[in-house]
């Protein structure tokens, strides 16, 4: 599937150069010392936390990382290639509430955080078990981290996502997923999780993002580099000039990964939108954010290297109309514009703040979908049919036909829950609104959910792990 484009080349091109202009002229405030310290021996100016990137040492740096690189699961046919013309869906990260339609908006517990890692591994579409997809409230804040990393690899054979709240969460990371991978040279050759590391707009990097990119970099451990700039708040009002805020901050942070180990696999991640003027306030259902999305897939391209956005974003507080419109225009801008890595493709309701359970299972249905549409046609003479059209003839019928019968599940996407039966079906079979049917869906699947298996004593192992950290 050819992907759509939004900018030009001459754009793009552009776009980088000032990008470059300000990395040189305006710099990066690097909030952490021994960052500080690298890009100083590596040519860059630092008066006091603001570092000035040299226009050469960026493009050097970039070229370094690699194009494309694999996630290896624990069942190796759920490996996941992030570059090229791959995507991978990724659900809700973030979120401190849940939400459903049997107890409401409350806070997130520990239970939720699994049954949201199983409803992930069931999942068709969903490709690798998000990190922090809810905040376990209810457990301290010491343990919530081991808690998540153990629930993450025992529900789910799928590859997950690391702790990013400091050197501390990442070593963490590190030391629980060696229970189940390997040593760390093993899985700096076979990485089984990514982390999630973000600038603080406007250009910055705090000191424990800092800290986790280099803890990372230094194990080999793959990195989505990602920028969240506000345009009319935290970024220019202008898109593009928002764009080159939140370009100048990741290149500025894949650069340094690349001093602390060259070749560390990265990925290229922008999630920038606009602010709602009339609250001051982030806003993700946007057009903005979809032009955004494109942008960046574009812009990754433009420096080899694979690209990850935002997906089914909504501000909505329910699973209503909006929430539905928003969040496909996300997740299908994602799709056609050739993003690889789509953080947020499914549950996520009020900008960043709910997990809900219905959405999820309404959004992994949207997922569905895309995948569909990503896959593209191959356009051969038996795909063509025109025998068969010859064959049928001027007032013919193809449903009762072989040809049919032997393709159509194959052709045709097969809905998760959607009502496609005519008006006297759906008053039958209870007349449900989509929402209740979701409600009906994420319980038939927890309940009939079955536990990967973990060899040998490693759930023991992992067990111990958690207990330590508490």
């Amino acid at each position: 599937m050819k992907c759509f484009e939004y900018f030009s080349q001459d754009d793009l091109q552009q776009i980088h150069s000032s990008s470059l202009r300000v990395l040189e002229s305006v710099g990066i405030d690097i909030l952490h010392p021994p960052a500080a310290d690298l890009l100083a021996k590596a040519g860059c100016k630092v008066d006091g936390r603001r570092v000035f990137f040299p226009p050469k040492l960026i493009d050097e740096q970039i070229a370094k990382a690699p194009s494309q690189f694999t996630l290896y699961a624990r069942n190796a046919e759920k490996n996941v290639t992030i570059g090229g013309q791959h995507i991978a869906y990724v659900p809700c990260y973030g979120a401190p509430l849940v939400n459903d339609l049997d107890e409401g908006r409350r806070d997130s517990t520990l239970q939720d955080y699994i049954n949201f890692v199983k409803l992930t591994h069931a999942s068709l579409y969903q490709d690798i078990t998000g990190g922090l997809m809810v905040e376990p409230n209810d457990i301290p804040h010491q343990g919530r981290g081991a808690e998540m990393l153990y629930a993450a690899m025992r529900y789910s054979d799928k590859p997950f996502m690391g702790g990013v709240l400091g050197a501390e969460a990442a070593n963490e990371s590190i030391e629980a997923a060696s229970i189940v991978f390997g040593s760390k040279e093993e899985m700096a050759n076979k990485p089984p999780f990514i982390g999630f590391l973000c600038s603080r707009s406007p250009l910055s990097y705090d000191d424990r993002m800092l800290s986790a990119m280099m803890t990372y970099a230094r194990a080999g451990l793959p990195q989505l580099v990602s920028a969240l700039s506000i345009a009319g708040a935290t970024g220019p009002v202008t898109m593009e000039g928002t764009l080159v805020v939140q370009n100048a901050e990741v290149l500025a942070g894949i650069a340094l990964i690349q001093l602390v180990r060259e070749g560390a696999p990265v990925v290229f991640a922008g999630q920038s939108t606009s602010a709602a003027m009339r609250y001051g306030s982030l806003s993700i259902g946007t057009p903005e954010m979809a032009i955004n999305t494109a942008a960046t897939a574009q812009l990754a391209r433009f420096y080899n290297l694979p690209s990850r956005s935002g997906g089914a974003l909504t501000d909505s507080k329910i699973c209503d109309s909006q929430a539905g419109s928003e969040s496909m225009m996300g997740q299908l801008m994602a799709t056609l514009s050739g993003i690889n890595f789509v953080l947020h493709s499914a549950g996520i309701l009020e900008t960043y703040m709910v997990a809900s359970y219905e959405k999820f299972i309404l959004d992994d249905d949207n997922c569905g979908k895309c995948k569909r549409i990503k896959m593209g046609e191959n356009i051969t003479r038996e795909r063509l049919a025109v025998d068969l059209i010859s064959e049928v003839g001027p007032g013919g019928e193809y449903l009762t036909n072989d040809h049919t019968f032997r393709n159509f599940r194959s052709e045709f996407y097969q809905p998760i829950i959607e009502e496609r039966g005519n008006f006297g079906t759906w008053q039958k079979s209870g007349a449900l609104p989509i929402e209740k049917k979701a409600n009906a869906k994420w319980k038939e699947i927890l309940e009939d959910y079955t536990e990967p298996e973990l060899p040998g004593g490693l759930e023991r192992d992992l067990r111990k792990f958690v207990d330590k950290k508490k």
